[in-house]
């Protein structure tokens, strides 16, 4: 059975910044579907130029089916330095999934992913290996149908800090809500609103970090048929429905 991937995110922006230090990249090949979460270091113009050259060179190179190993060491060749701390620094989250069913998780310094699978969130082993001095989790693994994932970045869990809550949402309450509102909602636009609402308004919407929730949800593929109209001639508006009803894939 070939597997439909249905992504989305949604991103606040700092308070009183106008661009947003995360970037996602939704992507599709013949026979995959990518999500790539990108979160630059600090926040605003700095940011948003570290996650955005973050992410459109991840999605180029593994469009390209380029290794892991040479992403990484073209992200740390090619990112502008800080100048201020001396580093140049995006953190990311990278998923794709396949039509087969197969997937590919790669994780660097984002929090972790949250998996759910039957309405229970599953944990995803860890299996680091050091690249370009880089602590990078990687995941192979299948999917079915029903399994969601939720790429968020760390302003996620840092909601609520010093506001309604003293250290902020962990990585637990993030993944016991997202849990909750997964068995609410069907598309991965909904998902992704509900978790991002709640950590505004936890921020009492004035977000202390940039915050930004991207989620990937398995579906079966179907066939969906669609009419326009009306017809050219009043008078064939009859037998053009009729026609397109008689047809076994017509809902």
């Amino acid at each position: 059975m070939e597997i439909k991937a249905d992504m989305a995110y949604k991103s606040l922006n700092k308070n009183e910044e106008e661009l947003c230090g995360d970037k996602v990249e939704i992507l599709h090949t013949d026979n995959s579907h990518i999500l790539i979460l990108a979160d630059g270091m600090g926040s605003g113009v700095k940011a948003n130029i570290l996650a955005t050259m973050t992410s459109k060179i991840l999605g180029t190179m593994f469009l390209r089916g380029i290794p892991l190993e040479e992403c990484v060491e073209t992200i740390a060749e090619t990112l502008p330095v800080c100048r201020v701390r001396q580093m140049a620094y995006a953190t990311f989250s990278i998923l794709q999934v396949y039509d087969d069913g197969t997937a590919y998780l790669v994780e660097f310094d984002n929090p972790g992913c949250i998996f759910i699978r039957d309405g229970e969130i599953m944990k995803i082993p860890e299996q680091f290996r050091m690249i370009d001095n880089r602590r990078i989790n990687e995941y192979h693994f299948k999917v079915k149908l029903g399994d969601a994932f939720v790429l968020i970045s760390d302003g996620a869990i840092n909601a609520g800090v010093g506001e309604l809550l003293n250290f902020g949402w962990n990585w637990d309450s993030v993944a016991k809500y997202a849990q909750r509102e997964y068995k609410k909602t069907i598309s991965a636009m909904h998902l992704a609103a509900a978790i991002s609402q709640a950590c505004d308004d936890l921020y009492q919407y004035r977000p202390g970090d940039d915050t930004t929730v991207a989620v990937l949800r398995i579906g079966e593929k179907k066939l969906v048929n669609l009419m326009t109209g009306p017809a050219q001639c009043q008078e064939d508006d009859e037998g053009m429905v009729t026609d397109f009803m008689a047809d076994e894939n017509a809902v």
